[in-house]
């Protein structure tokens, strides 16, 4: 991937020594009251450096603080939402028409797999894009999509050759065309679904692994995406019950992928309040039961999207993060209006709830 991060643009500020967090970088040189160099430009700032510039009573120093570009006015950022809103609309229409004919048009979900693989290549910020969107009216579609990219994404951090990321990619948007096979009014809510209801949702795997089994020559590392997504490294998985060593590559990413799209979206706590943070914080806990590797490449790849962003805690209090907590994003370092930190991980009951758009 070219690059992971938003288009953004540098401005010098003055900060207050007090309101100084570990990751600031400096815009110009700090002297001490002699006119000796105390830190260099560009020095990024840990609490050494805060200390010491308390210790030779430095009031204020010149930081350079990130800006995100307007992504509406970047053509690529456009791009990606004008496919992704393809995507998702072509994605509603066939699985309709499979819920009919139960017949799966591979080509189809061929070109869109490509697509998004295409626009991911080519877009920064692709986790914030999918997530800034507009919520589809069923959420089956848009989750499909979003695995989808997701996939493609974790596949690219771990270094797998473009034809494979191509097939992730594919088995991701075909993850859960069982479910056009499952009654509507148990979609989308695994999570409140009585035990009964609940069996038959998870049939969802070997329906869908069934339908596409039917398409001559499609690559049996598809099918394992689709049929062994659920599957978990412990053996508490379904539909199967596989341990790690049985499990598809591709299902691992996969599962990844899934875990965290539905844990901000369908099985999350305040539908519509979206947080990476505690979804994250969830993946490092369930690092058990899923593939580590998997689990760590995207959970570490996914700090660089997390710094900035406005968010709201769970006493109600906003503020904007401005360094990230790689162990529990949830108890990252959020600075709020008024230029007071905080570092959550130091304050019990006290996390990121959800960002604020």
């Amino acid at each position: 991937m070219s690059n992971t991060e938003s288009p953004k643009v540098q401005k010098i500020v003055e900060q207050k020594i007090e309101f100084l967090v570990p990751g600031m970088e400096l815009a110009r040189d700090v002297y001490t009251s002699d006119g000796k160099i105390l830190a260099n430009e560009n020095t990024i700032i840990n609490k050494s450096i805060v200390k010491n510039l308390q210790n030779w009573d430095i009031d204020k120093v010149s930081i350079l603080a990130e800006i995100t570009v307007n992504p509406i006015t970047d053509p690529k950022i456009q791009q990606f939402i004008n496919s992704y809103n393809q995507s998702v609309t072509t994605v509603q229409k066939t699985f309709e028409n499979i819920r009919q004919t139960q017949e799966v048009p591979i080509e189809t979900f061929t070109q869109t797999a490509d697509d998004i693989v295409d626009n991911i290549s080519a877009t920064g910020n692709v986790i914030d894009q999918l997530y800034n969107l507009p919520q589809c009216d069923d959420y089956t579609f848009r989750h499909s999509v979003n695995v989808s990219a997701i996939a493609a994404l974790i596949a690219t951090w771990l270094k797998f050759p473009p034809e494979s990321v191509s097939a992730i990619a594919l088995a991701g948007l075909l993850h859960d065309v069982g479910k056009s096979q499952l009654p509507q009014e148990i979609l989308n809510k695994s999570h409140l679904l009585a035990p009964k209801d609940y069996e038959l949702y998870k049939t969802h795997t070997t329906l869908g692994y069934n339908l596409v089994s039917k398409i001559p020559n499609i690559a049996q590392s598809v099918l394992a995406g689709i049929l062994d997504h659920h599957e978990r490294e412990d053996g508490n998985g379904y539909p199967n019950n596989l341990t790690s060593e049985d499990i598809h590559p591709y299902a691992k990413i996969i599962a990844v992928a899934d875990l965290f799209d539905e844990s901000l979206t369908i099985n999350c706590d305040t539908p519509g309040a979206l947080s990476p943070y505690l979804s994250l914080d969830k993946l490092r806990q369930d690092i058990y039961s899923i593939d580590a590797k998997t689990c760590l490449t995207f959970t570490e790849n996914m700090m660089n999207f997390l710094s900035g962003n406005l968010v709201s805690l769970t006493n109600g209090q906003q503020g904007r993060v401005v360094f990230v907590n790689k162990d529990k994003p949830s108890n990252s370092i959020v600075q709020q209006h008024n230029g007071k930190v905080i570092d959550l991980s130091e304050i019990n009951d006290l996390c990121i709830h959800y960002i604020v758009r």
